[in-house]
């Protein structure tokens, strides 16, 4: 079973010396704090892997295709 404890969302600007911004185009990827089989785990997801526009059913596939690897 797979629990999601926290989630943090990772932005950089894309153009360097540019500040960053909380938008899409800036996403960076996702850090994902979950309990996998009563074992507390840290996942991180790059833009590719986990879209910016996720739900949390899109975070507990993309834990368990990790996990099948």
């Amino acid at each position: 079973m797979i629990e999601i404890r926290e989630v943090k969302i990772q932005f950089k600007n894309p153009i360097t010396g540019q500040p960053t911004r909380a938008v899409e185009s800036h996403y960076y990827g996702r850090s994902v704090r979950a309990t996998v089989n009563e074992e507390e785990q840290l996942f991180r997801f790059t833009p590719s892997e986990l879209p910016f526009i996720a739900t949390e059913e899109d975070m507990i596939l993309a834990i368990q295709n990790r996990l099948s690897e």
